[in-house]
């Protein structure tokens, strides 16, 4: 294997906090599948439990793989990126029927308190219907493509992580919306017939051809980002806008049309008739429905819990524990990294036989530690020379002088293509980062004029922190507002 393919595999950009959230939700589900499949659940069958971990396992995948790696660098790979976000996982999640499993899978006073009365909450279930409704689910998809691939707001997603992680989250959940009519996950009922789910997949699968169509026969580049950046794996950026047209087209066609024609065989049979005449609704399994919600007494005492472990104020400080554990993880995880979508071209420059690219965070740098990483290609034929050496060392621009020692960078970052290495900016003013770069017997010396300012006041509070506060807050209220009104609501006992 070539050391250039083999960097580029082992380049995986493993988000903590996602990993984090995709192995607890997984634990929820088999949780709850197993009480279900227990307590004589008999529409929970292997292959829908197979299915939801495998989406599980695609949706980690399009974020943690090099497709994520180098999506800021080769649109090709961003593309296929966004294929599996909205036409690979979403189905997937789908066909597992994850609403009665995850919920289940929940600690008990968690299901008791929160998820079940929100399931039953009026307004829920009406927004719920509104944004599963075809036309409604429809609209949201085409807003999602269309308003994220102008070059606006894509370039922002290039440049940035924090938006970047924004478009993927509309994306998926504006595919969860897209595709729940089209596979209807129980206990959900179909709110058209089954044959208009044709005409659906149709319509947007023409949406997708337009967008499509656009990148690959448009004659200029749409994202300069990607004509900016050296052209990592050999083919000019007009090319590599085609392809990821072509991908999106063909991808996306099938996604949408293969499970058009599989719908319109099944309303085409007798079977399909049948069901469509009996209202589309799906029967309640006949099972003990408090089996859903509660284990059976008999698991517990075989299990040699007492009573005092069952209590509802066991199961309240349980959940607190659990929620705490959780959600101090959620942070520190939050803190692991630095996320490499922070960091754009910053130049790039031809010194002797090399071509030299230099990568780090936008604009002005605070003082502090900054990470940058180092493109290395040879100048004519713009291979990527792994094997060179390459040294940083943080200069005043006025004098000269050196502000810091060498520093050796290492294919230690995500993208194993890269040398990465942080450098301390430890004071205000004009500086050069001089790179040494060492292949073979050629050595030279190259210099990028980067600006060090006073650094802005940092909020200690990260916004995961303020998020994970703000939504224990909301379940406390919620908690505190359903006792009273339910205290409140109890008649009144005559002493008389």
């Amino acid at each position: 294997m070539q050391p250039v393919v083999q960097a580029v595999l082992l380049s995986w950009s493993i988000p903590p906090v996602a990993t984090f959230a995709g192995v607890l939700t997984a634990l929820t589900y088999l949780r709850g599948a197993w009480l279900l499949r227990r307590a004589g659940y008999p529409d929970l069958p292997a292959w829908r439990i197979t299915t939801f971990l495998l989406g599980l396992l695609a949706l980690w995948f399009a974020l943690a793989s090099p497709l994520d790696t180098f999506s800021s660098f080769v649109l090709t790979a961003h593309m296929l990126q966004h294929m599996i976000l909205m036409m690979v996982a979403p189905p997937l999640l789908l066909l597992g029927e994850p609403l009665i499993p995850i919920v289940r899978g929940m600690p008990r006073f968690a299901a008791r308190e929160f998820a079940g009365p929100f399931l039953n909450w009026r307004f829920a279930s009406r927004l719920g219907l509104f944004l599963t409704n075809p036309v409604t689910a429809l609209i949201l998809m085409g807003a999602a493509m269309f308003i994220w691939h102008v070059p606006g707001p894509y370039e922002l997603a290039v440049r940035s992580s924090a938006w970047h992680w924004l478009e993927h989250a509309c994306f998926f959940f504006a595919s969860i919306i897209f595709w729940w009519p089209v596979v209807q996950p129980w206990p959900s009922r179909a709110q058209w017939p089954r044959w208009a789910m044709v005409p659906y997949l149709v319509i947007a699968d023409l949406q997708n051809t337009a967008l499509s169509a656009v990148l690959v026969f448009s004659d200029r580049l749409l994202y300069p980002s990607y004509g900016a950046d050296p052209s990592l794996f050999g083919f000019p950026p007009q090319e590599d806008q085609a392809a990821a047209g072509a991908i999106m087209w063909v991808v996306g066609s099938l996604a949408f049309l293969l499970p058009a024609a599989l719908i319109a065989i099944e309303c085409l049979s007798r079977r399909s008739v049948a069901v469509e005449s009996a209202g589309w609704a799906r029967k309640t399994p006949a099972v003990d429905r408090g089996a859903l919600h509660e284990p059976p007494n008999s698991l517990w005492r075989g299990l040699g819990v007492s009573n005092r472990f069952q209590s509802v104020q066991f199961q309240a400080l349980s959940f607190v524990v659990l929620f705490l554990v959780v959600s101090a993880g959620l942070v520190l995880l939050s803190r692991s990294r630095v996320d490499d979508d922070d960091q754009v071209l910053r130049g790039a420059q031809q010194a002797g036989p090399f071509m030299i690219a230099l990568y780090g965070p936008e604009g002005e740098l605070p003082v502090g530690p900054a990470s940058f990483a180092v493109l290395v290609q040879d100048r004519n034929s713009r291979q990527i020379l792994l094997d060179s050496e390459v040294t940083l060392l943080l200069r005043n621009a006025t004098d000269g002088s050196a502000k810091s020692r060498q520093i050796a960078a290492s294919h230690d970052s995500d993208n194993k293509l890269l040398f990465g290495a942080e450098v301390d900016l430890d004071s205000e003013g004009s500086r050069l980062l001089e790179l040494a770069v060492q292949h073979g017997s050629d050595r030279e010396v190259t210099s990028f004029p980067i600006s060090v300012v006073k650094p802005q006041a940092d909020s200690s509070w990260p916004w995961l922190s303020a998020l994970i506060l703000a939504f224990a807050t909301l379940l406390a209220g919620v908690y505190f507002l359903r006792h009273r009104t339910a205290k409140s609501a109890r008649p009144a006992i005559s002493t008389s």
